[in-house]
């Protein structure tokens, strides 16, 4: 699959509709995470132990089966999910004929940052400088 770019307008509307399944896929790494770190141990073995711990794996296979398609969804989507803990998600965008990532997060209404390919999420610009720069060349054009 190739590489979905996205215009900072075209990521702000994709952020609207796909924020429920983000939202989802928070709270499936939340319960995953407690499920994960949650052992039970038994002082007898009987069939209501045996059932019930039947039916909690079931459960977490099934959340990770959930949190999978979710995440598989957003990907086709043209999402780059970097942290599922953080929920930190990119999108593909070119800037000056390179490419550049749309950062965003769920807590955010809106694209607020970007960086360069293989930058670290800490070396984020803030969207404004891409959309003075952009401005700025209109200008030279005139």
């Amino acid at each position: 699959m190739s590489r979905i770019y996205f215009s900072i307008q075209e990521a702000n509307t994709l952020i609207k509709r796909i924020k429920p399944q983000v939202d989802r896929l928070f709270e499936l790494n939340e319960q995953l995470q407690l499920l994960d770190n949650t052992k039970i141990e038994f002082d007898e073995d009987s069939t209501e132990n045996f059932l019930l711990e039947v039916e909690l794996n079931k459960n977490f296979h099934e959340k990770n089966v959930e949190l999978y398609t979710l995440l598989g969804d957003l990907i086709r989507e043209g999402c780059v999910v970097r942290d599922l803990e953080k929920m930190e998600i990119d999108f593909y965008s070119k800037h000056n004929k390179k490419e550049i990532l749309l950062c965003w997060r769920p807590l955010e209404e809106q694209i607020l940052f970007w960086h360069y390919l293989g930058e670290d999420v800490e070396k984020r610009k803030s969207i404004k400088q891409l959309q003075e720069e952009k401005i700025e060349n209109l200008k030279k054009l005139v």
